[in-house]
């Protein structure tokens, strides 16, 4: 197996929280103790990020991440808990977030990859 990671820096472009994109989803994490505000960090920065990449309003995101998201719980017994909030890009208007990095850096990696 093969693996190929990339790193790229968005300039001008402020993430208070670890993002991660998939091919099918959009996730945002949050890292504190106690555990409610690793949850609401998680939540409180998807929303944001929607609204900013999206052109939601924060109200239409927030009901659209309390409706469509997802919050999976890892690392719960270390010293800060950390909560991720996810939502399918299929639930989310035309758009893509950070400028396309995502598919630009597929489309790399798949370069790179190819003998």
């Amino acid at each position: 197996m093969n693996t190929v990671v990339l790193v790229e820096l968005l300039k001008g472009v402020g993430t208070p929280w670890p993002r991660i994109e998939s091919e099918t989803h959009l996730m945002s994490t949050g890292s504190a103790r106690p555990l409610e505000d690793a949850f609401r960090i998680s939540q409180l920065d998807l929303v944001q990020w929607l609204a900013r990449d999206y052109g939601l309003s924060e109200l239409d995101a927030y009901q659209l991440v309390s409706q469509a998201g997802e919050a999976p719980l890892a690392n719960v017994c270390d010293t800060n808990y950390t909560c991720v909030a996810k939502i399918r890009k299929e639930w989310l208007p035309s758009g893509e977030p950070h400028r396309g990095l995502h598919r630009h850096l597929r489309e790399t990696a798949t370069l790179l990859s190819s003998p």
